[in-house]
């Protein structure tokens, strides 16, 4: 027997004509149903046929369940305001096409809500002085900031959680990594904790997505969801089909400038003349390093971290905020100053554009900028730079300790301000007795 007798025999028990949409409205229905999540496709490829067998099931029991039409309903017909509203179609995105569009929802794990998460449209650009995205792409710009209300669980949250994706919810745009020039300006979300309490710091960053400028014709959607959570995802409409903004030339790396070195009351030597990292001292925080034994005073709008891998706490130090990675040893791209202790003298094959000597938290010690040159036995391209500070912790140069604090070119963030920098903070440095 065919579907059709069936049909129309439960429409003649129950004189009511099915909506049009009946079906479709359960498939979209099915389709928000919690499932396990293997991968971010997870959710986005219902079987078509589980959709099917529960939609004719769904519909039988909703024909069967408003039995026969015996007369009117009780109490007469109900008027247009007491009928039921209709609940938002689970389809619906939230909008977020012009720049600074916001939305504030929920974080979630499989334990409910932990805190809330702020979205914000930013523009749409055609790449970055950086190089960092190729001409054939552009930029979809997202900031989004987490205020968490406690930890959630699993611990892990950030920048996997989000997806840009087209119609048919296949993902479009590689997200760009951090570690570039671009991080003064639009810093990466990150994967939290990654090397810091998350009470303690600012969880905010931007999720760039370099989109291929054949799909500036395609409406995007910005979908969100815990790694950890089976349900179905937020999603966000960030942007209408319409012509992608044009390439950006890609600027000359910025060579080291010429510095003067100044006297300053309470510093033990000279230092970088240079009046944003003065400013930058005058809200200044501190972290210690218990296997080294010191204490620096750094930028508060800075980051250090906590121990991680084989680097002791306050070895590391950045503008912007910095995603751990896979390997807890390797030092994140956006990191702008080392810390690290090493035995006996350290040399180097650069050519010495400064060498002299200093004292450091009472500790004999030596400033040295270095640069690469081509012949030279160097591993370093031309033009590279070096700025760092060695520190006797032993008895004699070649023997015991030495503590090397040093940025490079090839560093996070602005050479020339690192530089600047690392010189309050050797100024300004503690050991232990």
């Amino acid at each position: 027997m065919s579907d059709e007798p069936v049909v129309e025999y439960l429409r003649s028990r129950a004189q009511v004509r099915p909506p049009m949409d009946l079906v479709g409205s359960i498939a979209d229905a099915v389709e928000g149903v919690p499932q396990q999540r293997g991968s971010w496709f997870a959710p986005f490829l219902p079987a078509a046929g589980a959709v099917a067998a529960a939609a004719v099931v769904a519909v039988a029991i909703v024909l069967l369940g408003q039995g026969p039409n015996f007369g009117p309903a009780p109490g007469g017909t109900p008027t247009q305001a007491e009928l039921p509203s209709a609940a938002p179609s689970p389809t619906q995105p939230l909008a977020l096409l012009e720049p600074g569009d916001t939305v504030t929802i929920d974080a979630r794990d499989p334990f409910g809500t932990w805190g809330t998460i702020t979205i914000t449209r930013g523009e749409d650009v055609g790449g970055y002085e950086d190089g960092s995205v190729p001409p054939e792409n552009f930029v979809v710009e997202i900031h989004v900031e987490y205020l968490p209300e406690r930890q959630p669980d699993p611990f892990e949250f950030g920048a996997p959680d989000w997806m840009l994706a087209d119609p048919g919810r296949v993902p479009v745009g590689e997200p760009l990594e951090a570690g570039s020039t671009r991080e003064l300006t639009r810093p990466t979300l990150a994967t939290y904790p990654g090397a810091i309490d998350i009470f303690a710091n600012r969880l905010e960053g931007w999720l760039l997505f370099a989109v291929p400028r054949e799909a500036e014709d395609v409406p995007l959607d910005l979908y969100y969801r815990h790694t950890a959570v089976a349900e179905a995802a937020t999603r966000f409409a960030v942007r209408e089909p319409g012509p992608a903004p044009d390439p950006v030339a890609v600027a000359a790396p910025t060579p080291p400038t010429p510095v003067t070195f100044v006297e300053k009351d309470g510093y033990p030597f000279t230092v970088i003349d240079d009046a944003q990292a003065d400013a930058l001292f005058e809200t200044p925080d501190t972290c210690s390093n218990p296997e080294d034994g010191y204490t620096v005073t750094y930028p508060d709008a800075w980051f250090s971290n906590t121990e991680v891998g084989i680097w002791p706490a306050c070895s590391w130090f950045a503008a912007s905020f910095y995603d751990v990675g896979e390997d807890p040893n390797a030092v994140p791209p956006a990191v702008a100053i080392v810390a690290e202790s090493m035995e006996g003298d350290t040399g180097s094959f650069e050519e010495n554009l400064l060498r002299e000597s200093v004292t450091v938290g009472g500790r004999p010690a030596i400033r040295v900028e270095d640069r690469g040159v081509e012949g030279s036995g160097s591993t370093n391209p031309p033009g590279w730079h070096s700025y760092l500070y060695q520190v006797q912790l032993g008895s004699t140069p070649e023997e015991g300790l030495t503590l090397v604090f040093r940025t490079t070119t090839e560093m996070g963030g602005d050479y020339n301000l690192n530089k600047a920098v690392l010189d309050r903070i050797m100024a300004l440095i503690e050991f232990d007795e």
